[in-house]
């Protein structure tokens, strides 16, 4: 009787990076024939009231975080070099143990792979002798990803991996694969068509006065085009659309669906230095710049990615449209730049990685 693998994928709603390194390594797993593939966010089907209320905790800090209030920048920190025992690791480990182990039962996965750093997967895995792989999807280690009964880690860099080890965590458990965008920009060189488009991704930390500050900055550098992706925030388009509908110079969208199209036609974008983006920018190489890097893992991919010549970080609107204009009006640094994404970039992980677990299973 022909047995047909099927994957669990654990992902979280906190940001878009994890449920989009769970959708692409689903493409990949689909592209080989598995079709047995179920993506679950657990914290949301395991504990909704603690979900909804921790999300809401998340989206205000970044605003609390403005005004020197930055409660989850501390949390992050503290716990960044915990060990296994901390009492507040072992509390989050628990989150979703129950809801997980009612749907292995049922679901009866072969392999289960955490894209967010839930304990409770390895825990549950080796309860019912299932493997269980982690994704990193950052550019930094933090000790909520580790688990002494993960069997394998898939990470970003050399450094990363380097770090783990010293954490104590067997080499033979780690592999540097880049982290996995999903086949869209894979298969999408960047173009940059236009070769004075800056594609700036606003949140709702973003102000209208800071906005129309960037807007009227850029506007001095000849030929500039700005493009604006609100996401999913409808009032915040709606608002620039008010604000900006004058300017033939600025589009202001909502969400995009092919982002990747835009993001090759651009010739940088202004972002949150969250892993995926940062991974989807390495692919087109479309340098980053990053604005008032939120304290915890942004601040500290955005550090990454700044030693290594492959980002620029500001800290205020006249800093970052000098950064630009300097960018955009001087070849041989933008060229540079370029070159430092290029040696960071690990081609086709989403492929490297679903092809190794599979080679696990089947041996």
């Amino acid at each position: 009787m022909t047995h047909y693998p099927r994957i669990l994928i654990l992902t979280a709603g906190y940001g878009e990076g994890h449920l989009l390194a769970s959708m692409a390594l689903k493409e990949h797993f689909l592209k080989l024939g598995v079709s047995y593939i179920q993506i679950l966010d657990l914290m949301k089907e395991a504990h909704p009231v603690i979900n909804k209320v921790s999300s809401s905790v998340y989206q205000g800090s970044f605003k609390a975080a403005a005004y020197g209030f930055n409660y989850y920048g501390w949390s992050y920190y503290m716990t960044q070099e915990a060990k296994s025992h901390n009492p507040l690791l072992t509390v989050l480990n628990r989150l979703g143990y129950r809801h997980l182990k009612e749907l292995v039962s049922s679901f009866k996965p072969d392999v289960i792979i955490n894209t967010f750093p839930y304990g409770a997967a390895p825990a549950i895995g080796r309860a019912f002798g299932i493997p269980t792989y982690t994704i990193i999807t950052d550019y930094v280690m933090h000790a909520r990803w580790l688990h002494p009964h993960i069997n394998k880690y898939y990470v970003a860099t050399n450094e990363l991996k380097r770090d783990m080890l010293n954490a104590g965590i067997y080499e033979s458990h780690i592999e540097v694969t880049g982290i996995p965008v999903r086949a869209a920009f894979e298969n999408h060189t960047g173009n940059h068509e236009n070769q004075k488009l800056v594609l700036f991704f606003a949140t709702s930390s973003h102000t209208i006065e800071l906005i129309e500050e960037l807007v009227n900055k850029l506007q001095i550098i000849g030929g500039c085009q700005l493009a604006v992706i609100c996401g999913r925030n409808k009032k915040l388009e709606q608002m620039l659309n008010s604000q900006f509908q004058h300017l033939s110079g600025v589009t202001i969208y909502g969400f995009v669906e092919n982002i990747n199209v835009l993001m090759a036609q651009a010739s940088c974008i202004i972002s949150k230095a969250g892993g995926l983006t940062l991974a989807e920018s390495l692919i087109l190489q479309v340098p980053v710049f990053i604005y008032r890097p939120f304290p915890g893992q942004e601040k500290d991919n955005a550090n990454y990615f700044s030693r290594k010549g492959a980002a620029a970080i500001s800290h205020d609107i006249t800093h970052l449209t000098e950064q630009i204009e300097h960018f955009l009006t001087n070849s041989s640094y933008a060229k540079r730049m370029k070159s430092q994404m290029s040696s960071l970039h690990q081609s086709k992980a989403a492929d490297t990685i679903v092809k190794d677990i599979l080679k696990n299973m089947y041996g």
